[in-house]
């Protein structure tokens, strides 16, 4: 099979709507709306089947899978883990995580050679992404805490952000002149970000993992009743 007929889907389920896209190789990208976090209305594979039917491909035929792993909603990257697990233990398809904070740069056609994406925030900490696009695609994403934002933000000359985003940062981007994008990432911008990043970062069925800047509530919640 060449590449120019190789069936190619991605998956995005991090942001609060959720997308999802397929492509032939080469050919262009089609992006369908999937909804998540709906137990009564999940869309997600009914709208992977739409776009795989869009750029005539054959659902049992996907070659590759590029999945956004976060940071982002709880709920969404499960799903989105689950299904991609799913499809490649039925198809054999190989699977490329790729941080949400990539499609988030990738999805902004004026962004810059270097970018940071501030997500997760939940009181002191946050979860902190520098994004570089050349020579190639790269992630350098941990913890932190806000208080160490200031240091990162002189230098930068963007800050991707949600709805989340601290006041005071705020505050301190707009004393720096460094202008705020709300993030936004999509199916097609992890795709075409996944596609640059070669087979290095490919990993099993087995291994995928959603990437969580911290243990889950729900985890946590977990351990604390078995100690009680």
């Amino acid at each position: 099979m060449s590449n120019k007929d190789s069936l190619i889907i991605s998956i995005e389920l991090s942001q609060r709507n959720g997308t999802v896209a397929a492509t032939m190789g080469e050919e262009d990208i089609v992006e369908i709306p999937a909804i998540q976090g709906n137990r009564e209305k999940d869309a997600v594979m009914p709208s992977l089947h739409q776009a795989v039917s869009r750029v005539g491909g054959n659902q049992n035929n996907i070659k590759t899978i590029y999945i956004s792993i976060g940071p982002g909603s709880f709920t969404g990257l499960r799903v989105a883990v689950a299904t991609a697990k799913t499809i490649s233990f039925v198809t054999g398809a190989s699977i490329v995580p790729v941080e949400t904070a990539l499609g988030v740069v990738r999805a902004d056609v004026n962004a810059p050679e270097k970018s940071i994406v501030v997500s997760a925030v939940k009181k002191e900490t946050c979860w902190l992404s520098v994004v570089t696009k050349e020579p190639k695609w790269i992630c350098e994403g941990r913890l932190v805490n806000t208080a160490e934002l200031p240091t990162y933000i002189e230098r930068a000359t963007v800050l991707y952000g949600d709805s989340f985003l601290p006041n005071n940062i705020s505050d301190i981007c707009d004393e720096m002149d460094v202008p705020i994008k709300e993030s936004c990432s999509t199916a097609t911008s992890i795709l075409e970000v996944g596609q640059t990043l070669g087979d290095h970062p490919r990993v099993s069925a087995a291994r995928l993992l959603p990437l969580y800047p911290r243990e889950p509530e729900a985890v946590r919640k977990w351990k604390e009743s078995r100690h009680q």
